[in-house]
């Protein structure tokens, strides 16, 4: 189990750096990365809390503490992940955190370098497919994804969202099968997902009024703890300074 992560605010998209830092819980055996992580509590005491992240787990991902943040602000959090990736290269939870800060900041050679590289170091984690994507389509390239999958378990969720973005599947079955579990934690984390994947498919295909409607849902519904909150706040920010 690995303990690093951000989530950064795609406010920047509109030119507004925004972001959402979740920083890795202290590693007590790397007096390195733990002076890192010191540096960046320090840096931003207002907008970091040091909480234990399971990467894989999307249940358990911890994002907490936003505020308006400067651009350079967002550079000194990629200088983070940098310290991070040097401790561990084969970190692709790293990889990923990374490749959210470069896409939020602008720089989507370097955001799909890492997302594609976390993809290598860990080819059967969904979630790296499908940001690739987001980030693919964002910058007007050909989708991946068919290919990006070949090794996700396509029996589990997020299977459906997956489908959904290959053209196999609409919106409403993904939320129908999101709100079909019977643990109530589980089905609140995946109707989540179902509305803010859902709405990210909603904004490629130009409809806006469509996405602002189901982000919204994301930003209300999502568990605090969900990487999907405050990215469907982002992406609300970012279309209200498109009008």
């Amino acid at each position: 189990m690995r303990f690093s992560a951000t989530v950064i605010s795609a406010a920047l998209l509109v030119a507004v750096a925004s972001p959402v830092l979740a920083a890795g819980e202290q590693d007590r055996d790397n007096p390195g990365l733990a002076s890192a992580q010191a540096a960046v509590a320090d840096r931003f005491p207002d907008t970091v809390e040091m909480v234990r992240l399971d990467p894989k787990d999307p249940g358990t991902r911890y994002n907490r503490g936003t505020k308006e943040q400067t651009k350079s602000e967002l550079n000194q959090i990629i200088v983070y992940y940098n310290t991070a990736i040097k401790h561990d290269p084969n970190d692709d939870d790293a990889y990923f955190h990374r490749g959210i800060a470069n896409f939020y900041a602008g720089a989507i050679p370097q955001a799909l370098a890492d997302l594609s590289q976390a993809s290598r170091l860990d080819p059967e984690y969904a979630y790296y497919a499908l940001w690739i994507d987001i980030v693919d389509r964002r910058g007007n390239a050909a989708s991946r994804l068919a290919q990006a999958i070949a090794h996700v378990d396509m029996t589990k969720w997020p299977a459906p969202v997956i489908r959904m973005f290959l053209g196999q599947a609409t919106p409403a079955a993904v939320l129908a099968a999101a709100a079909d579990d019977p643990d109530a934690k589980t089905k609140a984390g995946q109707v989540c997902e179902a509305n803010f994947y859902s709405a990210e498919l909603a904004l490629q295909q130009g409809a806006k009024a469509e996405a602002e409607r189901l982000f919204r849902l994301a930003a209300a519904g999502c568990p605090r703890e969900f990487v999907e909150g405050p990215a469907a706040n982002s992406e609300l920010a970012a279309l209200d300074g498109s009008h």
